[in-house]
């Protein structure tokens, strides 16, 4: 039984349009006014140390911020770490995998509370913060 080119054609575009969950998320476009914090797993001279780390603007390390929107850039140059912060009792939940290597930018509202970024495979490196 022939199918008319036309039905094929759709089922095709369809399919295209989809796209596949192999694909890279696209990273947001920061926000114009949103202070941007750094994280980091490995060290630029080792990918793959045993390190992790949340940095504002002037490289100092995370430990409390004002609530409110915030652009975080993830440098994740290793296939062996990934970069996963949550928390705000569910309220931020971003990661990147373990098995890629990333340089991604996610925009995240921060409310009043408790957060983390942790590497998964490797929960001995992780930090944590306060927001106010």
């Amino acid at each position: 039984m022939r199918r008319p080119t036309a039905a094929v054609l759709a089922v095709l575009l369809l399919a295209a349009a989809c796209g596949s969950e192999d694909e890279e998320p696209e990273a947001a476009t920061p926000a114009a006014d949103a202070p941007t914090l750094r994280g980091m797993v490995g060290t630029e001279e080792s990918p793959d140390a045993f390190e992790i780390s949340l940095v504002d603007e002037d490289g100092e390390p995370v430990t409390t911020l004002p609530a409110g929107e915030y652009n975080i850039e993830v440098n994740d140059p290793t296939s062996v770490h990934n970069f996963h912060l949550s928390g705000g009792d569910g309220a931020v939940e971003e990661k990147t995998t373990a098995t890629e290597k990333v340089e991604t930018t996610w925009v995240v509202t921060f409310e009043p509370g408790e957060y983390r970024y942790i590497c998964d495979p490797h929960p001995s490196m992780n930090g944590q913060f306060t927001v106010t």
